[in-house]
């Protein structure tokens, strides 16, 4: 199929709701589904979970999105560790855990608010790769319209980009990402390497996992995209441009460091989604 006839398919998807409730993370899939939701005068709530395991970054870019399409937006505050049986050990079932504790929230607050259908954010490529959670989204009986159109990541930002919306966001797994699976994880270990990453993107480097091994951090960086201001280009920053660049690597080693880590390592792959999952 071509981009056109996907898009078709997902307008003629989400036609058939009468009423939304959206698992709005504010990143590029959810956003794309919410755009065409407006465009379609479809009566739409977006709900977004957020705690200590996204940046506030990610909520503050969902609320301006929700801002910017004119979409009634509901934040729900949680506290994972504390509210998550279990999650605190990070067993491999760790997203079906988490997905099935908020889809379950959300599907009572879907309700009680009078939308007649959940969708969430999931596009075709999801397939490729680990995603226990997908089970928690199909057992709420929430529908995933980006896959169901055969959408993928690329699709999606191509159609962001022809609408004139931020189509260059990187994506944002939750912190829990970073660990191996069947570690206890503490809020100050996830506080740890929330400050990393931070740190590594005030430097530039908007595309970047800190993953936690133990007294060892490593780096995944893939290529960015990073907006110059002075003439609406965009910059290329490589994995290389840290490596090579001994101001940067030193300040990057001396505040990991600072943080509790012995060793310092930058991964010579690129940055890859899900790379835990290697360990399975």
């Amino acid at each position: 199929m071509t981009l056109k006839d996907k898009e078709e398919k997902l307008i003629n998807i989400l036609k058939c709701f009468k009423s939304c409730a959206v698992a709005f993370s504010g990143g590029t899939d959810s956003t794309l589904l919410l755009y065409y939701l407006s465009k379609l005068n479809i009566k739409t709530k977006a709900y977004t979970f957020h705690s200590y395991l996204y940046p506030d970054s990610e909520l503050k870019d969902a609320e301006n999105t929700a801002i910017l399409l004119n979409i009634e937006h509901k934040i729900i505050y949680i506290e994972p560790l504390e509210m998550i049986e279990n999650i605190k050990y990070n067993p491999k079932e760790r997203c079906y855990i988490c997905k099935k504790y908020m889809f379950s929230m959300l599907k009572t607050m879907a309700e009680n608010d009078g939308c007649d259908t959940i969708i969430e954010g999931s596009n075709y490529d999801d397939r490729k790769d680990f995603r226990p959670g997908f089970k928690a989204v199909q057992e709420a009986g929430a529908l995933s319209p980006l896959d169901m159109a055969a959408l993928t990541k690329e699709d999606i930002r191509n159609l962001l980009k022809q609408a004139d919306l931020d189509y260059n966001k990187p994506s944002f797994a939750c912190y829990f990402s970073r660990f191996p699976y069947n570690i206890e994880i503490s809020k100050e270990m996830i506080e740890i390497i929330s400050k990393s990453e931070c740190y590594i993107h005030s430097l530039g480097f908007n595309s970047v996992r800190v993953r936690y091994h133990n007294q060892t951090a490593r780096i995944e960086a893939s290529e960015n995209h990073i907006k110059d201001n002075s003439n609406d280009d965009f910059t290329r920053v490589k994995t290389k441009d840290i490596i090579n660049n001994k101001e940067i690597r030193s300040k990057i080693i001396t505040y990991l460091k600072s943080l509790g880590f012995i060793f310092v390592c930058m991964d010579l792959e690129e940055y890859k989604t899900g790379s835990m999952n290697r360990l399975i």
